[in-house]
């Protein structure tokens, strides 16, 4: 019994070690190009896993780039989420999942969702995620011709054609096929709120172009075509009467009728003040109401908008998070990046303005920038003690009720002064500032106030160029940077000035690992 024990171990050992390994190596795999279809047919958006692994029991997630929060469909452990709006019609290929498709069926697809969309997958500490671009096209009305305008010598006509997508372009042929050239074509227009495009354009007609003309609307990107023809003939210009007969038959019925008009006005006029007395009181209440309209209107959008921001907390699944957790590390500040200004613990996990201890610093300050290569000499900031230049690491960092604050991620380089902490300059980070919470970079995006942290999360993926902020309290998602990373990354914080609240290293509390032994 003694050998035949220890052969069942061994091949359990290389059971489980192949199945860790091929986690490991696991990529996922999507189409290089753009997706096209049309508006109100179904699609797939590909995405697999390479080498062909088996997805029944991976958390799988599909979303608009952007809005991690509002998922178009959910998988994890069989069990299905579809997103508002998406009910019904989205869905994956369920019998190959353990082939390791894991791509989305989108049916009855509209315009407006056409953008790019991400394929997420994660299983034990292994995670992932993908764009998938979608081009969606919707061919327009046949053109329609109509006449604006009737002269004796020309007729302006008008083309239009609707409900194109992307913009079409439209032109005028002559009876042997040659272009218009004097024809005016307006640009494209969307409607409001909408996404498809009209267009509409002008044209002069004169006894040389009775042979007829063709009103030509097509998308170059759709390759399509659609045209209109309209033929003139001889009589129908020349059913205009001469100049004195078209006058006197046209002004006499016109000057009568002004006349009449004339007439009615001012009775309207009169009846009109009548019934604005009667009916002043009545218009005074009507303001009211629609005041009072509009009041609810307001408070009703700012209840909605923050139910919507509420809604974005506890949605990142415990598995997720404890994988995130997983990859923790302990990080404690590096005195020989501090600022002059900035007072360090002993322990190096505790930082905040102080005022120089003695009053030799203050004299002595240049000597010690000069001293201090890599110090941050202008601005209050700090590295931490080590950088990493590959894998996943996670750490907390303790906000408390500070007014101010800058957390993130800063590139190893010698320049740290005299040059803008922008992404491109290898900084990445938020920053806490005048009661707005928002990025550090030239166009700054403003986040909603409510997800301002007074524990912050900050996650790095190297290989996967991401570095994304967590609200640790309510864990849920802040903001992702997205980069090509060239060098070693540190952590990197700066209290800004005005705030003598500490800042501090958070020690992670470590999660419980969800039980795998059903899987290995």
């Amino acid at each position: 019994m003694g050998p035949l024990i220890q052969q069942v171990c061994l091949l359990t050992f290389l059971i489980l070690f192949n199945a860790c390994s091929s986690v490991a190596d696991m990529q996922l795999v999507v189409p290089p190009d753009p997706v096209v279809t049309s508006a109100g047919h179904d699609v797939i958006l590909p995405c697999h896993l390479s080498p062909q692994t088996s997805a029944v029991n991976m958390y799988i997630r599909w979303f608009k780039e952007g809005e991690f929060a509002n998922p178009l469909y959910l998988y994890l452990g069989g069990k299905v989420t579809e997103g508002k709006g998406y009910e019904g019609r989205v869905s994956v290929f369920t019998q190959e999942l353990e082939s390791g498709n894991i791509s989305l069926l989108l049916n009855n697809v509209m315009a407006s969702e056409r953008g790019s969309y991400k394929c997420h997958a994660s299983y034990m500490d292994w995670i992932q995620e993908l764009p998938v671009v979608l081009q969606v096209k919707q061919q327009g009305s046949v053109p329609r011709i109509s006449m604006r305008k009737h002269h004796r010598v020309f007729i302006q006509l008008s083309c239009s054609s609707e409900n194109w997508y992307p913009e079409p372009d439209m032109l005028w042929t002559d009876s042997s096929g040659k272009e218009i050239t004097s024809a005016e074509t307006e640009r494209p227009k969307q409607k409001e709120g909408g996404d498809l495009y009209s267009i509409t354009s002008h044209m002069r007609i004169g006894m040389d172009q009775l042979e007829g003309v063709t009103c030509v609307v097509m998308s170059q990107y759709q390759g399509t075509k659609m045209e209109s023809k309209l033929q003139m003939t001889e009589e129908f210009y020349m059913s205009s009467l001469p100049d004195r007969v078209y006058i006197s038959a046209f002004m006499i019925p016109v000057f009568l009728g002004l006349l009449c008009i004339t007439a009615s006005v001012f009775s309207l006029i009169h009846q009109r003040r009548v019934v604005q007395e009667t009916l002043k009181p009545l218009d005074d209440m009507n303001t009211k109401l629609k005041a009072m309209d509009q009041e609810l209107i307001k408070k009703t959008e700012e209840l909605t908008y923050k139910d919507k921001l509420m809604g974005i907390t506890e949605t990142i699944p415990d598995s997720v998070w404890s994988l995130m957790v997983d990859h923790a590390v302990d990080v404690t500040f590096d005195p020989d990046t501090a600022h002059v200004k900035l007072s360090l613990s002993d322990d190096n996990r505790r930082l905040k303005f102080g005022e120089f201890k003695e009053k030799k610093d203050c004299e002595n300050i240049k000597e010690k920038c000069k001293g201090t290569k890599h110090k941050f000499k202008f601005n209050q900031c700090v590295l931490g003690m080590e950088g990493y230049e590959k894998g996943t690491h996670y750490w907390e960092v303790d906000l408390g009720k500070k007014t101010q604050w800058s957390v993130g991620i800063a590139q190893d380089t010698e320049k740290r002064d005299n040059i803008q902490m922008y992404p491109e300059n290898g900084f990445w980070s938020i920053c806490y500032k005048d009661k707005e919470l928002k990025t550090v970079e030239q166009s700054s995006t403003f986040l909603p106030i409510e997800l301002k942290p007074e524990k912050l999360g900050v996650f790095m993926d190297y290989e996967g160029r991401q570095i994304t902020f967590f609200n640790v309290e309510k864990k849920c998602h802040i903001h992702s940077f997205y980069g090509m990373f060239t060098k070693k990354l540190y952590p990197f914080f700066g209290p800004l000035i005005d705030c003598k609240e500490e800042l501090k290293i958070s020690p992670v509390v470590q999660r419980d690992k969800p039980s795998t032994s059903g899987n290995c």
